[in-house]
């Protein structure tokens, strides 16, 4: 099977507390015990030095993979000339683990190879007989216990033949293995198949709730799973994706950390649960964004936060991987961190005002009006000065046209909450101010020349991230000179069937493939023009370029109708869900008239 094949069946778990990523029975990524922590299967970054944890039957075989109901629990069907082996793969809730349960008239393969540090540090393996293996860290007291409910035998090369019949493999990462599945508390651990049903009970109830749709039901209830498989729930952090260092563009130094929680993207993830009519799930992320506002300066004092709500780590290189597909460096932790944006105040207020606005929740505003006043207290002060933009490019600050809007967003907004709450002299403050920003950006931010919005401040350049300027409110989406920013937009960055680059070029050369948010955008644009069948179009065009379990990454490859960057990504699937619900709600509208 070529690498190429590979990335459309590539799939995600998650139970809440970590993640893992599976291609053919294999699992190839799974950090533990946490998110952002070090990953023990690393084999997608690199397949000799990375572990993995692989189950198959011998000789050629057809595989079936899907997943199961609405959750995040995946079903794996081998058939070959011998029988059929079908494997559950999930991870129990409130655990680092992975567990696969399977059933077999035929016998298969089962291999085991965990690493730490990223792959620098090779496990110390010692053998239960009957039992399993335990995978000791030689540099602390951690390490994986796989246990192993069923008949196997182990040959001197140390591979693992797993005999037909019924059982299950429980594989549990443990900061201390004084306290795993081996040790004398291992009785506390659930059966799997006890687990394996909670576990399904608890997905299929979390995404049931959400709003039904009556059209793309499958991609707005997988986009539904996907956001809520990224959510940290100890603490109410989401993650912009589970994985490190996919590229952008194969072999290009584009490649990433995004395990951490950018002020940005967990905005629009509340928006799009808030839309869904998820509240409690909206409010969680949003508490946990207050939580880490500094009221005496800059509200976000950085762009993105660890899941524990602590600066991430600083960026470095795993210079010993060879990155996927041969794409390096292989980098953990994100520079990004030390960046001043200040788009993301506005983005975080529009996310409030949303949640305020379809939970009726005053108390929860009124608690929290402390922070309204906190972030306008920076804007009111910052918002002339240059910034970096939402797209995070290592190049000087500028005064870019989509940070300024997000300013204006953000005072609007707050004057809006501030009426909520019966704070009449801030609403008129912040009011005021919405208007000084607005008329600068109506001053400076629009080219007579090109007669349309651009990038940024004296900058004939379009950039896509002016679709946003009438879902935010800013301007009519039928305003001539918003129309005119529409039609250059089209004309220079569209590459497909709604799929839109963000701008021709950066700071590390030409913009090679589209951004699948933008996609999302186009939709709620069109929408808001009253071209439904357009926005659904492009919609159900851009689910066709996500994995055959529709999931989509941050970018897809034209020609290879494949995912690039970091996967899943949360953007896209937010986007969907925001835009999935725009279109029903029109529909519903056009019908009732």
């Amino acid at each position: 099977m070529s690498a190429d094949s590979k990335e459309r069946k590539r799939i995600f778990m998650s139970n809440g507390f970590t993640s893992a990523l599976e291609t053919d029975g294999k699992i190839e990524w799974f950090p533990c015990p946490k998110f952002d922590s070090d990953s023990i299967f690393t084999s997608i970054l690199d397949e000799q030095k990375g572990g993995f944890f692989s189950i198959a039957p011998e000789g050629k075989y057809t595989l079936e993979t899907r997943y199961l109901g609405k959750g995040l629990a995946v079903s794996n069907t081998f058939r070959s000339a011998a029988g059929t082996l079908a494997v559950k793969d999930f991870m129990p809730l409130g655990l680092p683990a992975i567990i696969r349960i399977y059933e077999s008239d035929m016998p298969f393969t089962l291999a085991i190879q965990p690493v730490f540090e990223f792959g620098l540090i090779n496990p110390a393996v010692e053998e239960r007989k009957g039992e399993g293996f335990i995978f000791r860290n030689p540099k602390g007291k951690d390490g994986l216990e796989v246990n192993i409910k069923g008949e196997y035998t182990v040959s001197e090369d140390a591979a693992i033949q797993m005999q037909k019949g019924k059982g299950a493999i429980f594989a549990l990462y443990s900061k201390d293995l004084k306290y795993g599945l081996f040790s004398r508390h291992g009785f506390v651990y659930a059966d799997p198949y006890e687990s394996f049903r909670a576990s399904e009970r608890y997905w299929r109830a979390q995404v049931s709730m959400a709003k039904p749709v009556s059209s793309l039901i499958e991609a707005y209830e997988r986009s539904i799973a996907v956001v809520l498989g990224m959510l940290y729930l100890p603490s109410g952090a989401i993650i912009a994706s589970p994985t490190t260092s996919l590229p952008e563009q194969i072999g290009s130094p584009r490649n990433w950390d995004y395990r951490y929680v950018w002020i940005r993207d967990a905005s629009y993830a509340s928006e799009a649960l808030s839309k869904a009519s998820l509240h409690s799930k909206s409010r969680r992320i949003l508490s946990f964004l207050i939580s880490v506002i500094d009221p005496s300066s800059k509200s976000f004092d950085h762009p993105l936060f660890s899941i524990d709500g602590t600066s991430p780590k600083p960026e470095e290189t795993l210079h010993w991987l060879r990155g996927y597909r041969n794409s390096r460096p292989v980098r953990i932790g994100n520079e990004a961190y030390t960046q001043v944006q200040s788009d993301i105040e506005g983005a975080f207020m529009n996310a409030l005002h949303l949640y305020l606005e379809k939970s009726k929740d005053l108390q929860y505003a009124q608690e929290n009006f402390w922070a309204v006043e906190s972030i306008l207290n920076w804007v009111s002060k910052s918002w002339r000065s240059k910034s970096v933009s939402l797209w995070e490019e290592r190049q000087e600050p500028e005064h870019f046209v989509h940070t300024k809007v997000m300013c204006w967003v953000a005072a609007d907004r707050a004057s809006k909450i501030a009426l909520m709450v019966n704070e009449a002299a801030q609403a008129k403050e912040w009011t005021e101010l919405a208007h000084l920003i607005k008329d600068e950006i109506m001053e400076k931010g629009f080219s007579k020349e090109k007669n349309s919005f651009v990038k940024n401040y004296g900058s004939g350049e379009i950039d896509a991230s002016l679709l946003t300027l009438p879902i935010y409110g800013f301007i009519s989406p039928s305003d001539g000179r918003f129309l005119a920013t529409l039609s250059r937009i089209e004309k220079e960055l569209v590459v497909g069937e709604g799929l839109i680059r963000r701008y021709p070029s950066d700071f590390l050369g030409k913009a090679e493939h589209p951004f699948t948010l933008l996609t999302t955008w186009l939709a709620r644009i069109y929408i808001r023009l009253g071209k439904l069948s357009e926005a659904e179009r492009i919609l159900e065009n851009l689910a066709s370029y996500s994995s055959e379990h529709m999931l989509i990454g941050e970018h897809v490859d034209l020609l290879a109708k494949e995912a690039r960057g970091n996967f899943p990504q949360l953007f896209p699937h937010a986007g969907m869900v925001d835009a999935i619900t725009e279109l029903e709600d029109a529909k519903s509208l056009r019908a009732a008239v």
